[in-house]
């Protein structure tokens, strides 16, 4: 009677560690499927930016290739410098 008794308590504590064991492992599955999760959306963002960046830098190096070119030139002191030619005059539009 006696080795049933223990038995039955050791069959019982063992069944509770399985549990706890059961239940540690499906809390920690759980936040690692959230991490990925996490860092999925920050790998799209990241591919995203790397896509603007890339564009942005076959941009300049267009700009870049013409660089030698007059016309280029005098269109980007307009532009970011606000020069003008000879005899030509500027003017702001101060509605906007």
């Amino acid at each position: 009677m006696k080795k049933e008794r223990k038995t039955r308590k050791k069959g019982g504590i063992v069944l509770l560690a399985l549990l706890l064991l059961i239940g540690v492992v499906s809390v920690k599955t759980i936040d690692v499927a959230g991490d990925i999760r996490e860092a999925k959306e920050q790998e799209e963002a990241i591919s995203l930016q790397l896509q603007q960046m890339q564009q942005a830098n076959a941009s300049l190096k267009q700009d870049l290739s013409r660089a030698d070119d007059e016309e280029f030139i005098r269109e980007l002191a307009r532009d970011l410098l606000n020069m003008a030619e000879p005899g030509e005059r500027i003017f702001y539009d101060v509605h906007n």
